[in-house]
């Protein structure tokens, strides 16, 4: 059949509808067309290749030409359609399916990320470790078990410690229980799994993890208290350098640096990275320069220390000198700091009274008041005198101020006036007008005995104790030996009686304990005897042994006290003497606790068999001290002592 004309656009517009029912079907199927009548037979064009298709039968197979669809409109009709050419460029139509295609790949791309990151989500990163702890690849159940087991072993084990500046301290160790450190492994392994899209999660898990620190937990108060200890081991000040003298030598002690441990640092360091530092683990700490440097003190030691004793400095008080020797001059002086410096002190006192007693005719030291009880019963005081002499600041201000280079190293003084050091009024302020308390116990028949009691009450009689003084009866007597008037006599020693220097002034002491015990004063050391003697206050007595045992009482009153002690018609009268400040009620319990003698063996050379004697027993005494209706809470209460009885003794 010969075909009809066609309208050029109506032809383009069915080209391109025919092109793509060619390829694709005009339902979307990829089927060429079935029907190809009626077609007039047109040459293929450069565009539009020719299409053939051979067809099976009894007719001869013929060229098939191509496709060109009937017009169904009329030429009029296709006036209204716009022509187009956006079919007729396939670069434009690429163009097209390539934002669908991109986008296509996105979603691909993008439902494979989420894809992973599901899959990952339950997983530590391989490669991953806390601590030291190997856990990549687990699941985060398996991650948390291994890493409590591990870190639990961890944490049971000691901490060498170091600090820096301090390698001449021994190591320290501590134990993380001290503070409670323990690790949250949840917290730690949820730091490191679950759903994420973050690309660096993603990439831990294809290339690799790292290291993790472990999430910790801790007592705060007990790692400060941690800390503190820390510091007390390794904490120093500085010591500054120091100059002192051997003999006339000047010694340079030098400076040493001191150290703080940054306790910051450290409470940082032992609650946040104690599993993941190296062992021993170093803490943080900083050096405190001393005020007195080694080389400052060396400039001292040279220009004012070793100039000092270099020769005698002489002394000139009027037409009479003397000279201070090196000796003196070292033995009276001292270095100490002064504004960040060494300052040489000299003490003026030890050189002017040096100086006085070497120049006796010029000067005369003065007299110190005395206070005596005269006859028992009646305090005098003997006035103080006035001395001459040098002052005694002057001459310290004139050693100092010698110069190294001075030739000359003469000092010239005049004397003055100086007063007594313990002066009349000074006595009489201390109020000693009356008798406070006082004791006598009874002498034994034993003379040899007496002898070291007569001897022992002249040197104690008449002491003073200043207020906040502290009487010493063994400091009082001196040493108890035969040079200073005393003899051998019966003591008890190891609980069996013997003899020994001094026997019999346990009496002494028994009484001078009790005048300060019912006096008020404070009781700083006595012990009653082993065994009882009833010429004694039952608890209440003393015993002395030069060396071992001394009766101290301590001044604490507001005036001076002075003991009058002396024998006589077979007693040992003592009494102290002040004004009455304290009220003291004294008391002693019956005995109890009564033991019975038995028979021991005494094996010393000097044994001397006995019978037995009283039983042992226990006592109590208490004291109430008080003034103005207060009581002294420090002074009173109250103590116990048991006795021993007084065994019979066989020599074997």
């Amino acid at each position: 059949m010969e075909g009809r004309p066609v309208n050029e656009d109506d032809s383009r517009e069915n080209e391109d509808r025919t092109l793509g029912e060619a390829v694709f079907g005009r339902d979307g199927d990829e089927t060429p067309p079935t029907e190809h009548t009626d077609i007039p037979e047109a040459s293929p064009t450069p565009e539009e290749p020719a299409e053939t298709e051979a067809t099976a039968g009894t007719e001869a197979t013929a060229a098939i030409p191509p496709v060109v669809p009937p017009v169904e409109a009329s030429s009029a009709a296709s006036d209204d359609i716009p022509p187009s050419d956006e079919g007729s460029d396939p670069t434009k139509k690429k163009r097209r399916r390539w934002p669908w295609i991109t986008a296509a790949a996105v979603v691909v791309v993008a439902a494979a990320y989420v894809g992973g990151a599901f899959y990952y989500a339950d997983r530590v990163p391989k490669g991953t470790e806390v601590a030291g702890i190997k856990m990549g690849g687990l699941d985060r159940d398996a991650a948390a078990a291994k890493l409590k087991a591990d870190v639990v072993d961890q944490l049971s084990q000691p901490v060498e410690l170091a600090v820096e500046g301090a390698d001449d301290l021994d190591p320290i160790t501590i134990n993380p229980s001290d503070y409670s450190l323990a690790v949250d492994e949840n917290a730690t392994v949820d730091s490191v799994v679950g759903f994420s899209l973050s690309p660096a999660r993603m990439w831990a898990h294809l290339a690799g993890g790292s290291n993790v620190d472990p999430v910790y937990s801790y007592d705060e108060d007990q790692l400060a208290t941690t800390v503190d200890s820390i510091a007390e081991q390794t904490d120093r000040e500085p010591e500054n350098a120091s100059i002192a003298f051997d003999g006339t030598e000047p010694v340079l002690t030098e400076a040493k640096v001191g150290l703080a441990l940054d306790k910051d640092a450290t409470s940082t360091v032992l609650s946040e990275e104690l599993l993941t530092q190296p062992s021993p683990i170093t803490l943080a700490a900083e050096e405190a320069e001393p005020d007195i440097t080694t080389d400052a003190a060396n400039e001292v030691l040279s220009d004012v220390a070793e100039p000092l004793v270099a020769s005698n400095i002489t002394v000139s008080v009027k037409d009479q000198t003397t000279d201070l020797t090196p000796g003196q001059l070292a033995e009276a002086a001292s270095f100490k700091e002064s504004d960040g410096k060494l300052a040489l002190n000299v003490d003026g006192e030890e050189l002017a009274d040096a100086v006085t007693e070497a120049l006796p005719d010029t000067l005369t030291p003065g007299k110190d008041a005395t206070i005596k009880i005269v006859d028992h019963s009646t305090p005098k005081i003997t006035e103080s005198e006035d001395g001459l002499g040098i002052g005694a600041d002057e001459l310290a201000e004139a050693v100092v101020g010698l110069n190294k280079d001075d030739t000359d190293r003469t000092i010239a003084l005049e004397p003055t006036e100086v007063p007594a050091d313990f002066t009349t009024e000074d006595a009489e302020e201390l109020g000693i007008k009356e008798v406070i308390s006082e004791i006598k116990t009874p002498l034994t028949d034993d003379s040899v005995r007496t002898k070291n009691l007569l001897v022992g009450t002249k040197k104690i009689t008449n002491t003073l104790v200043k207020p906040d003084e502290t009487f010493s009866l063994e400091e009082a007597l001196g040493p108890i030996t035969a040079e200073n008037g005393f003899v051998s006599s019966g003591v008890v020693a190891n609980g069996f009686n013997s003899t020994a220097m001094g026997g019999g002034l346990s009496q002494l002491s028994t009484n001078t304990f009790n005048i300060g015990y019912l006096g008020g004063m404070e009781d700083v050391e006595h012990k009653p005897h082993s065994k009882y003697f009833d010429r004694y206050p039952m608890g209440r007595e003393a015993t002395l042994w030069e060396g071992t045992i001394d009766m101290k009482w301590k001044n604490t009153s507001p005036y001076g006290v002075v003991i009058d002690t002396w024998v006589a018609d077979g007693y040992v009268h003592s009494q102290l003497w002040s004004t009455k400040y304290w009220d003291v009620k004294a008391s002693t319990s019956d005995p109890y606790n009564y033991r019975q003698p038995t028979t021991k063996n005494n094996t010393a050379a000097d044994c001397v068999p006995s019978g037995a004697g009283g039983a042992g027993f226990t006592v109590d005494v208490s004291r109430t001290v008080s003034h103005d209706g207060t009581t002294n809470d420090d002074l009173s209460g109250s103590y116990s002592w048991t006795y021993s009885p007084v065994d019979a003794v066989t020599c074997n």
